[in-house]
């Protein structure tokens, strides 16, 4: 049975030693039984191994017949027994399946081959989509300049058929005209084929079927192919683009033209509007002198004679007086309003900004309020963070203040209370003002602000002053670069609130008094800067030469120096120039004292401030405070 099955059958023992070999072992595996026995069989060998130490057997190996062709085999094992039971040995049993295999390979190659198929005419159907989807005209073009594909929008394009372009030279699209050089330029391209994008800045020409140029736009990449170089053209028409630009063109000379024409018509008006800016000016100035100057006489004059220096007064002439004081300064608090807010419009408000603590402001502005709140028996209270400083114009400031506590005071029925509240946040002071007043209807919150506007009547039933309070308030808190608002309920009071930015001033910190070096070669000027500083809590130290002041300023290293111009050997603006130059007195402040209207060059020069002389004391003080904290005048007492 084993010498007859076409199997081959295989005996080995424990050694892996062959012991049978069958016929159909040597018709498989091309050795013959007597070159096999005792020998070993590395392939059953190694399926043996396989099955004893795995626990299964691999269904297929791939073996060498004797004349090196490479077999496929599946083997089936079994364990050879002796007469006991005993494992003496393997029998293992193989089957050429080579055909089969080989057969298989066959046909998944086959498959393979027709899936590629499958998916190379998907792919070309893809591709044709795309070519036929595109809005441009598309042309693939042979070394010989030959049509050899178009898209439909080629055929549309130009006014051809697919079997009219294709087989035709690429020159039978261009102007005649142009043919010659085009041949040149394709030559040319051939022998350094390279991307060329769309909209490379030529202006290329295309011709229709019809004989009709039209201006295109052509990007030429190049393509490898088995029949050698090919060149895919993309070509667009840009017609429309084209009479789109030249309507641009068109629109933009006639919109310069026209920009021209009316530039000069503004300057026309910009010199009436300065011209008129000049006679408000001037209009200012001369309401200013001729409106306040009888008042301030009026003013003095009714001051003068409530004194009684020329004689008694009967009490009807006292209460006549008084009459005639009261209106006069308040018509002169309507005039001034009415040329602060015009001066404001006209920019002629300067701010004269300082760094001051806003504690010491509100004292003084609170002196003037506070006559107004006692007659209506109105308190005022006061909450403020320490230490909160401002750059501002003090004045203004105080006048900002002034205008609301007014107001509150204004609006306020008598017995009330008005409250000033002062924090910081974000780089910026917080001033509010609330009074328990008559309130605001919201839909009036912001018209207050507006000129001449008046809310209502005051708590004396009648409308007072002009309106503009609020609105002149509004502008010097813009023009300080901060923001008012207002919270109201009728009935409920009001609270106005004003923010400024925040200043970081400076105080010596070696010493108990900041030291002012003060320069000038004349005397009785020194004499009286000193007294103006010294009950301020400042020490001054004087010097009457350039190089004298040189040498202190660097000896001593002052919190502020001031000079005046006008000082012999060195001048003042010498002796500027050399303060500014070294590093130990570049960063002190200098305020200039002179009588030179020198102004804009001192402060090119790096002066800090410019005083006119003859410098008044709180001026100068005020200038001051800018840089150097002036000390608290209670704790220079104590």
């Amino acid at each position: 049975m084993v010498e007859l099955c076409p199997l081959a059958m295989i005996a080995l023992d424990r050694n892996g030693l062959v012991r049978l070999w069958s016929r159909g072992a040597e018709q498989i595996f091309g050795w013959s039984a007597q070159e096999a026995l005792g020998q070993p069989l590395a392939v059953a060998a190694e399926l043996l191994d396989c099955q004893l130490h795995s626990g299964h057997e691999a269904p297929e190996l791939v073996c060498p017949r004797k004349d090196g062709r490479m077999l496929h085999v599946s083997f089936s094992t079994a364990a050879l027994l002796n007469e006991q039971g005993g494992i003496v040995g393997k029998v293992v049993i193989a089957a050429d399946i080579t055909a089969r295999r080989e057969s298989e390979q066959e046909w998944r190659e086959l498959v393979e081959s027709e899936r590629e198929a499958r998916e190379q005419a998907k792919a070309e159907g893809r591709f044709r989509e795309l070519l036929e989807a595109a809005p441009d005209a598309i042309f693939e073009v042979d070394a010989d300049g030959r049509i050899v594909l178009l898209n439909a929008v080629a055929e549309k394009v130009f006014g051809y058929t697919r079997d009219e372009l294709l087989g035709q030279p690429v020159e039978l699209l261009i102007p005649f005209d142009l043919r010659g050089r085009h041949e040149h330029h394709r030559s040319a391209y051939s022998a350094h084929p390279t991307t060329r994008p769309m909209g490379s800045g030529l202006d290329l020409y295309a011709q229709r079927r019809d004989g009709v140029r039209f201006p295109v736009e052509i990007s030429l990449s190049p393509v490898k192919s088995e029949g050698g170089l090919r060149v895919s053209v993309i070509i667009r028409d840009v017609t429309e683009r084209k009479q789109t630009e030249q309507k641009i063109h068109a629109i933009k000379e006639t919109f310069t033209r026209e920009l021209s024409a009316t530039n000069q018509e503004l300057e026309l008006r910009n010199r009436e509007v300065e011209r008129a800016n000049r006679l408000k000016s001037e209009f200012l100035a001369s309401m200013s002198h001729e409106l306040r100057t009888p008042l301030h006489t009026i003013i003095g004059f009714s001051e003068l004679l409530t004194e009684e220096l020329e004689g008694p007064l009967n009490q009807k002439q006292k209460r006549f007086l008084n009459h005639i004081h009261q209106d006069s300064l308040h018509l002169l608090e309507l005039i001034n309003e009415i040329l602060d807010l015009s001066k404001i419009e006209a920019g002629k408000l300067d701010l004269h900004r300082e760094c001051f603590d806003i504690a010491s402001a509100l004292v003084e502005a609170l002196s003037s309020a506070r006559g107004l709140a006692a007659q209506k028996s109105i308190e005022i209270d006061t909450f403020a963070q320490g230490g909160i400083s401002v750059c501002a114009d003090r004045l203004r400031f105080k006048e900002i203040l002034y205008n609301l506590l007014s107001n509150a005071v204004k609006f306020t029925p008598d017995g009330g209370r008005v409250r000033i509240d002062v924090t910081q946040a974000d780089g910026m002071a917080s001033i509010s003002v609330t009074d328990t007043g008559l309130g605001i209807p919201p839909e009036e919150h912001k018209s207050i602000f507006h000129e001449f506007y008046q809310v209502g009547a005051t708590t004396k039933g009648v409308r007072e002053g002009t309106g503009l309070g609020l609105a002149i308030t509004k502008r010097l808190v813009d023009q300080h670069g901060g923001k008012i608002w207002v919270e109201s309920e009728l009935g409920k009071g009001s609270r106005f609130t004003f923010t400024l930015p925040l200043a970081e001033t400076a105080v010596a910190p070696d010493r108990e008094k900041p030291l002012i070096l003060i320069v000038d070669d004349e005397f009785t000027a020194r004499e009286l800067l000193v007294s103006y500083l010294e009950p301020h809590g400042y020490q001054p130290v004087s010097c009457a030469t350039a190089d004298e002041a040189l040498r202190k300023a660097l000896e001593l290293s002052p919190d502020a120096i001031t000079l005046d111009l006008m000082m012999p050997g060195k001048n003042g603006l010498k002796l500027l120039r050399e303060l500014r130059n070294l590093p130990q007195t570049a960063s002190i402040p200098i305020m200039v004292i002179s009588v030179l209207d020198e102004e804009a060059s001192v402060l090119a020069l790096g002066a800090t401030s410019y005083l006119t002389k003859p410098v008044k004391k709180d001026v100068l003080l005020r200038a001051l405070e800018r840089h150097v904290r002036r000390p608290d005048p209670a704790a220079e007492k104590a």
